[in-house]
């Protein structure tokens, strides 16, 4: 039998869901791609459970159209600035003793480097292997059948707010959701848009979600760090309404079509009348002033990513730049300003096609934005891993198998 993935991005404005049958010969078939609002969740965390509960249960009687599988084995994002990556190190002495390492030495040195002192209701959500050590010999991906008297591990761990977990799960479960994974959002949004060569050489993936911006760190094909802070592409609307004085509604539509991340490349001289979005406001405004109030805001969350990358204590070499992704990526101007701010080249990321096979239209047209690179992460994150058993909460930490392709 085919195995069925399935990706859910679930954010505080819209939930994204992919879905693909893994064939026998490794092909990946897309079945549905899905799109609609969101409610109960804020800055990436669910918030009101019965709001969530509703949303996700006509999700679930939706996907369940194309199949009872299509529910089973689900691969979910964990969005929140309560989820906090550090370094580890496990250390274990070689067993054997022709000192040849085997499968239990390296069982034992992961686990050891998972005796890690957690802060209070908080719970490892990934625990990411970096490298191996022989002898203090490091940079070895795989040390089995090698020979040293003393193996080490150098780990990422990912702790998220157990509480937000739970919650989250518990609804799932209510809708007949079964978690295969629970991923940290900018790993799996990196899984979609970023290559092997990028990695390798260094890379930034800044996701600019709609309540949250989320990045993370590449150097040498290793992950470094992530983070996840609660200011995202709502604030940029929030901004324009309360500046010019008009609806929530009317500030999106109008940052979406005439929003420019770059104040000084638009013209002084261009307005628009705030009329075309709100029919009883009679006003006219400068694009350089929509464009203004735009770029102070963005401006702040790129102060912040950067802020966040010296707790790295050191200069980054990141000679492939930086890649962005997520909804608020279509922002005109924007890799302009990330170029300006963070003095690096700048790229759209687009969600990895190569391995999927699309046979509707409608549906390669949706995969090939940026607002779906943490969906398709997700699948790619998913593919190849069986479903877990949804009876223990506990048991459901998700993983990151394959996140370094």
């Amino acid at each position: 039998m085919s195995n069925i993935i399935t990706g859910l991005d679930i954010g505080s404005s819209q939930i994204k869901c992919v879905v693909a049958e893994e064939k026998k010969d490794r092909v990946m078939s897309i079945l549905s791609v899905v799109k609609q609002p969101s409610i109960g969740f804020h800055k990436g965390v669910l918030v009101d459970q019965e709001d969530a509960t509703q949303i996700l249960r006509e999700l679930t009687l939706d996907l369940q159209k194309i199949s009872k599988r299509v529910i089973q084995n689900v691969f979910i994002n964990v969005q929140s600035e309560h989820v906090h990556v550090r370094n580890s190190r496990g250390i274990a002495a070689v067993a054997r003793a022709d000192r040849e390492i085997q499968q239990d030495d390296i069982d034992r040195v992961i686990q050891a480097s998972q005796a890690v002192k957690l802060q209070p209701n908080y719970m490892v959500l990934h625990n990411i292997t970096r490298e191996y050590f022989v002898d203090d010999v490091g940079d070895i991906h795989d040390p089995l059948g090698m020979t040293g008297n003393r193996l080490e591990v150098s780990t990422l761990v990912v702790e998220a707010f157990s509480p937000q977990v739970n919650l989250l799960l518990k609804t799932l479960e209510r809708v007949g959701i079964r978690v295969g994974g629970l991923i940290f959002n900018p790993f799996a949004s990196s899984r979609a848009v970023l290559t092997k060569r990028q990695k390798d050489l260094g890379v930034l993936m800044i996701d600019f979600g709609f309540d949250t911006t989320s990045f993370a760190v590449f150097e040498e094909n290793k992950v470094s760090y992530a983070k996840s802070i609660p200011i995202g592409a709502r604030h940029v609307t929030n901004d324009l309404a309360m500046g010019l004085k008009i609806s929530f509604d009317s500030a999106e539509r109008l940052k979406l079509t005439y929003g420019y991340a770059v104040a000084r490349e638009v013209n002084r001289k261009d307005s628009v009348m705030l009329s075309e979005f709100d029919l009883s406001n009679k006003g006219e405004v400068s694009k350089r002033f929509v464009a203004e109030i735009i770029e102070v805001r963005l401006a702040e969350i790129l102060e912040l990513v950067n802020n966040e990358l010296k707790v790295l204590g050191r200069s980054l070499q990141l000679p492939a730049g930086v890649t962005i992704a997520g909804g608020g990526a279509k922002l005109s101007g924007l890799p302009d300003l990330v170029k300006q701010e963070l003095k690096l080249h700048v790229q759209t990321g687009f969600p990895e096609s190569s391995d999927f096979e699309v046979l509707q239209p409608t549906y390669r047209e949706m995969l090939d934005d940026p607002e779906f690179s943490t969906a398709v992460g997700l699948v790619l994150l998913g593919s190849g891993e069986q479903a877990r058993p949804s009876g223990r909460l506990e048991s459901v930490r998700g993983f990151l198998r394959n996140l370094i392709p």
